[in-house]
C-alpha cells in the first residue's frame, strides 16, 4: 500500500512538472554580417522569437533608423522579432574609404537577399515580413519583385515612385505653399534654382545643392502646414539614441551624405519609375502613406498603387502624418502592421 502511495505521489510531481509553463526568452543579438563582400550591422530584438519575423529598411539611402525606430517603435518588439539593419556604409555599418563603386542600386537589392536567406536560416522561418521607408520603399518593391520567396508581405511609408514626377510634384507643392503663406525670402529662393527638369539627379537643377535646399524649404513650410516631424526632431533620433556610440554619430551624416552623393551615378537608380520597372509584383503590397507627405509626394504613390498588379494590395492614408507615418502616428502604425500581418500570415 504505502509503495503504491509512493508510486502515486512521484507521478504527480512529475506531472506538475511537466504542467510548468515554458519560460520564454527574449531574443536580443546584434553582429557584424558579411554581406556580399562588406560588413553591415544587424541586430534583432523581440518579447519571443516565436513571433514573426519583420525586416526593416531604412531610408536615404544612408539615413540609417535605428534611433527612430527603437524611440518610437519599440512596441513592435511585443508582436514581431524586429529586424533592425545599417544598409552598406551608413551608421553603424560606416567604414573609412569605402569604394563609392559599392553604392549601386543592383548591390543593395542582393544585400537583401543575402540578409533575407541569413535571417531565414538563423531563425528558421518560411517567410519575412517586409517593410520599408523612403528609399527603403523603393529597395523593397525592388527586392520583392527579383525575389518575391522571401516575403509574406511589403509595407511601405513614403514611397518613391519616380524621379521625374515625384521631384517635380514635390517642387511645385513648395512653391505654391511658400506663395500661400506669403514667405517671400523662399519664393525668391525656390524660384532662382526653378523647376526640375528631368530625372537625373545630377542636372534636374541648376547645381549640386538645390535639391537638398528644395526638401530643407519644404520640411521648413511644414512647421505651418502640419504638426509633424521637424529637422530637429529627425537630428536628435540619431544624436539622441543609445543605438550609435559617440564616434557613430560624428560619422553618421558623413555615411548618409557618402550615399547620397554616389547613388546619383548610378544609371539605375537616376530616372527610375516604379511604374514602369514594377508594374507587377507577386507579393501582398501595402502603401502607408501621409496625407502631408510631399518629400515623396503621396498622390503619386495613390497613382502608382492604383496601377500596381498585385495578389493583394491597399493604400492606407495617414491624415496627421507627412513623410513619417511611423514616427508621426506610432500607436496607428502599430496597429495597421498588426492587423496587416494578420491579413496575410
Amino acid at each position: 500500500m504505502k509503495k503504491a502511495f509512493l508510486m502515486i505521489a512521484l507521478f504527480h510531481l512529475s506531472s506538475c512538472e511537466d504542467d510548468k509553463p515554458t519560460v520564454v526568452q527574449p531574443i536580443a543579438e546584434s553582429s557584424y554580417l558579411d554581406i556580399n563582400g562588406t560588413k553591415q550591422f544587424v541586430m534583432i530584438r523581440g518579447a519571443n522569437p516565436q513571433n514573426p519575423v519583420l525586416l526593416h529598411l531604412h531610408g536615404g539611402p544612408g539615413v540609417s533608423e535605428i534611433g527612430g525606430m527603437r524611440k518610437f517603435n519599440k512596441e513592435l518588439e511585443q508582436d514581431f522579432t524586429v529586424v533592425y539593419w545599417d544598409q552598406r556604409n551608413v551608421g553603424k555599418s560606416y567604414t573609412e574609404n569605402f569604394p563609392a563603386a559599392e553604392i549601386k542600386v543592383s548591390k543593395y537589392i542582393e544585400d537583401v537577399n543575402v540578409l533575407a536567406n541569413y535571417l531565414k536560416n538563423k531563425l528558421k522561418i518560411d517567410k519575412i515580413f517586409l517593410v520599408g521607408h523612403s528609399w527603403g520603399s523603393q529597395l523593397g518593391m525592388l527586392a520583392i519583385q527579383k525575389y518575391p520567396h522571401h516575403f509574406s508581405a511589403f509595407v511601405s511609408t513614403g514611397q518613391q515612385v519616380a524621379a521625374a514626377d515625384g521631384e517635380l510634384q514635390s517642387y511645385r507643392y513648395t512653391l505654391a505653399k511658400a506663395k500661400e503663406f506669403k514667405i517671400d525670402s523662399l519664393v525668391q529662393q525656390l524660384e532662382f534654382i526653378g523647376e526640375p527638369k528631368g530625372g537625373d539627379f545630377r542636372t534636374m537643377y541648376p547645381f549640386a545643392e538645390a535639391f537638398s535646399l528644395q526638401k530643407y524649404i519644404l520640411l521648413e513650410l511644414n512647421r505651418k502646414i502640419y504638426e509633424g516631424f521637424t529637422i530637429e526632431k529627425l537630428y536628435a533620433n540619431f544624436q539622441e539614441s543609445e543605438e550609435y556610440t559617440p564616434k557613430e554619430k560624428e560619422t553618421y551624416l558623413t555615411g548618409a551624405n557618402f550615399a547620397n552623393e554616389h547613388i546619383v551615378n548610378d544609371p539605375e537608380y537616376n530616372n527610375y519609375d516604379l511604374r514602369k520597372q514594377v508594374p507587377e509584383v507577386k507579393v501582398p503590397v501595402f502603401f502607408i502613406a501621409g496625407k502631408f507627405d510631399y518629400i515623396n509626394p503621396t498622390p503619386l504613390a495613390k497613382e502608382y498603387h492604383d496601377g500596381l498588379k498585385a495578389p493583394k494590395k491597399e493604400f492606407i492614408l495617414f491624415e496627421k502624418s507627412g513623410h513619417d507615418p511611423a514616427w508621426e502616428e506610432a500607436p496607428r502604425y502599430h496597429s495597421e502592421l498588426r492587423r496587416i500581418h494578420q491579413l496575410v500570415k
